[in-house]
């Protein structure tokens, strides 16, 4: 093991960085581009200083992956689709729709041109209802007064 760290120099950083960004373009993660830029950043590092240890190099590796991480999760959080639609979603609470069909017990209401999930009881087709509220992407409906 410590035959491996006498010999790490600059260019495994470079390499490894390179490789996980690399990696990154086909997973979609975004987790491995902020690895690979602490890789990177150490290859940097380590080309400006050659003379610093392997274990060393390691530590500080990891002390950057793990603070560019923490990181990029408060300044840059990651927007999933679902979240859109949750606050889409959310934009149409008190609006009042019509339902289009239920089937299944699935119920769908139209707004606008979209179809939306939604639950509620005693609920028909054609009825005339009001959003009350959001869960997940799914409306939750009343009947309309």
């Amino acid at each position: 093991m410590e035959f491996l760290f006498e010999n790490l120099n600059f260019i495994h950083w470079l390499v490894l960085g390179i490789a996980l960004i690399i990696l990154e373009l086909f997973v979609w993660t975004v987790f491995l581009l902020w690895i690979g830029s602490s890789a990177v950043t150490v290859g940097i590092i380590f080309f400006l200083f050659p003379n610093v240890s392997g274990l060393l190099q390691l530590l500080i590796f990891i002390v950057l992956a793990v603070a560019a991480t923490l990181l990029s999760k408060k300044y840059y959080p990651v927007k999933t689709v679902d979240e859109q639609l949750h606050d889409k979603a959310k934009s149409h609470i008190g609006k009042e729709c019509t339902i289009e069909s239920v089937e299944n017990g699935v119920t769908k209401v139209k707004i606008g041109e979209s179809l939306w999930f939604a639950k509620g009881s005693d609920l028909s087709t054609g009825q005339s209802v009001k959003i009350i509220d959001v869960e997940s992407s799914t409306f939750i409906v009343e009947p309309s007064k």
